[in-house]
């Protein structure tokens, strides 16, 4: 409901009780309820611009990756691939910002604790792959104008094919260092 909230943060948290979040996911529309700081705030008026009702044009949205003052997005056009045989990852360094512009795809997240890498962490990308899949896991649907926010802690498969079925696929990820992310 629009208007119905404030458009400041609704809340303060305590830095160190930030590692019980786990994937936060809502409208774009409502980024503005969480105070994590001048660096989330770029990072989502950047991805404000091409979600539904954005000023900014699709057409013009150039894949590959677009700097901003702390971190960057990436914006890749691609198909949404099968679950069978994907491997969940994760970050060390960069929190994830995954927004669909074209199409939708499943997230699928869990938390690490427990978990194996398979193979070495790859800190030049800043990327780890998990196998086997862990065994609880959460999924959610992203369509246009909705974002999922994915913490270092946060195994997460993204673009899987909704119902099996793989589409064509626009997304944005914004990548927002950890460190950069600052609580009201």
């Amino acid at each position: 409901m629009e208007g119905a909230f404030p458009k400041e943060a609704l809340f303060t948290i305590p830095l160190f009780f930030i590692k019980d979040f786990m994937m936060l996911v809502d409208h774009i529309g409502n980024w503005r309820r969480y105070g994590f700081g001048p660096a989330w705030e770029e990072t989502m008026r950047w991805l404000e611009n091409y979600a539904p009702g954005g000023s900014g044009s699709l057409a013009d949205l150039t894949d590959g990756t677009h700097p901003l003052t702390d971190g960057f997005v990436s914006v890749a056009t691609l198909t949404s691939r099968p679950l069978s045989g994907s491997l969940y990852e994760c970050h060390k360094r960069f929190c994830d910002v995954q927004m669909v512009v074209e199409g939708q795809e499943w997230l699928f997240n869990a938390a690490t604790t427990g978990l194996s890498l398979d193979g070495p962490f790859d800190d030049q990308r800043d990327v780890g792959f998990f196998q086997p899949a862990p065994a609880e896991v959460s999924r959610v649907t992203l369509s246009p104008g909705t974002f999922a926010l994915l913490f270092p802690w946060d195994a997460h498969l993204p673009a899987i094919a909704v119902d099996g079925v793989p589409a064509p696929l626009r997304k944005c990820v914004g990548k927002i260092p950890f460190e950069s992310l600052r609580l009201s």
